[in-house]
């Protein structure tokens, strides 16, 4: 992408409109907040599972649990950065009235050059221009650069061992990771549309990020009540584990143990039981 070839009034335009940094600053606070939590779902099913005997079989999962909230809190802080470039390549850019001002005084000294009086201050405009020109492609490609940098992502490690979907706690939580992908690889995508269609707005070329962002955001309070969701479901499972169920003592049949009593047949303990007390019967003088 050749910055160069744009006048300043298509960069400066481009930069100066549109959401600003705004939608990625949100996103690195959901990406972040989703960190803190899967952290703590770890620490919580760690804690729990240290003194139980299966907790070596657990180690895997908790483990990846772990590396996936280490990984959201790399993805919040690379969006952080791509805002931080956002920003400061916005206050780099040449502002537009600045541009406007100068192309209004260049046609108005050419007006009035009659007799080439206008010649050096004409001169002096051009010159300017053409700074404004270079500093807003140096601008751009500085801006380009930094976003490429943080706009490149690990993928997301899958959980061990084999996992059916109807198996997941976490129901949204490949949604948020799916959506929190495809709004880091938006970013390039959008300094390309910037490049390739100049005339369009910066809103525009962030419109691929846009379903992302309002997903991301849509998943954020069921992912939190799913998380909390599993750490009740794991410290239960670890209580069972840990304290067992009371055992119950099956029935065993058995044939010709009984005693009779008449023509019934009954168990051979009743045979020991204490008689019955009698009732004394009175009468009433």
């Amino acid at each position: 992408m050749d910055f160069a070839t744009l006048a300043p009034e298509i960069n400066s335009g481009l930069m100066y409109s549109g959401p600003g940094a705004g939608p990625m600053i949100q996103a690195a606070t959901a990406w972040d907040r989703l960190a803190v939590r899967l952290s703590t779902a770890a620490a919580d099913y760690r804690s729990v599972t240290a003194r139980l005997a299966a907790g070596r079989g657990m180690a895997p999962y908790v483990g990846w649990l772990g590396a996936v909230a280490a990984h959201a809190h790399q993805a919040a802080a690379q969006l952080a950065a791509a805002a931080d470039a956002h920003q400061s390549a916005r206050e780099a850019m040449v502002p537009p009235p600045a541009i406007t001002e100068n192309r209004a005084r260049r046609r108005s000294l050419a007006t009035a050059n009659c007799l080439g009086q206008s010649g050096p201050a004409i001169a002096d405009a051009d010159a300017e221009y053409e700074r404004m020109w270079a500093r807003d492609a140096d601008t751009m490609y500085a801006y380009a650069r930094a976003s490429a940098k943080a706009a490149t992502v690990t993928p997301f490690a899958s959980p061990p061992g084999n996992h059916d979907a109807n198996t997941w706690a976490l129901e949204s939580a490949p949604d948020v990771v799916a959506s929190g992908a495809r709004v880091m690889a938006a970013i390039p995508e959008a300094l390309q549309a910037l490049s390739v269609t100049p005339l369009t707005s910066f809103d525009a070329s962030l419109s691929p990020a846009t379903p992302a962002l309002s997903r991301l955001s849509s998943l954020s309070a069921p992912t939190d009540s799913a998380i909390s969701h599993l750490n009740a479901r794991n410290k239960r499972a670890a209580l069972c584990a840990l304290f067992g169920k009371p055992a119950r003592r099956a029935p065993v049949p058995g044939f010709g143990r009984g005693t009779s009593i008449g023509r019934l047949s009954a168990p051979q303990a009743w045979a020991t039981a204490s008689a019955p007390v009698a009732l004394c019967r009175g009468t009433v003088a």
